[in-house]
């Protein structure tokens, strides 16, 4: 166990303490009409019970953790591809559509950095693409950047 899980631990607690206080000044309301505050709430309910389970499980976990660097083991390089590739993506999806630039960059990242073959990416990028243009364009009624399909 890592030294510093139980400060990391105990700051997540205090601020989830914190938020879920003030967000019982906006008002939370009840699920049929939630105030403002309700999201605050929730949320800052669910950090709260994360860093109090990282804590806890600092204090009866007796073994020693060592110091290591924070960023030892990191793939540097998948990074850089997949910041790259999102700044690309960013740039192009007003210009080629949301269905296109999505289905690109999740086959993409599905093939390149993941390391899918490559018709599994396919299936993966397609089906990532489906959904998630019907819950947010089809349910929820976001506007996505059409591009060269005007749907």
């Amino acid at each position: 166990m890592n030294p510093y899980d139980r400060v990391t631990g105990l700051f997540w607690l205090l601020l989830s303490a914190f938020i879920c206080i003030e967000s019982l000044h906006l008002g939370v309301g009840t699920l049929q009409t939630p105030g403002m505050g309700f999201m605050a709430f929730c949320l800052s309910v669910l950090l709260g019970i994360l860093s109090l389970a990282l804590f806890l499980k600092t204090i009866f976990k007796k073994e020693k953790g060592e110091f290591s660097s924070t960023f030892s083991g990191t793939l540097w390089k998948r990074v850089l591809i997949v910041v790259i590739a999102l700044i690309i993506y960013a740039v192009f999806m007003p210009k080629v559509g949301y269905l296109i630039s999505t289905f690109l960059l999740m086959g993409f990242l599905f093939w390149v950095v993941k390391g899918t073959k490559w018709w599994l990416a396919l299936v993966y990028s397609l089906l990532t693409t489906i959904i998630t243009y019907y819950c947010f364009s089809v349910w929820l009624r976001l506007e996505f950047p059409e591009g060269l399909f005007r749907l």
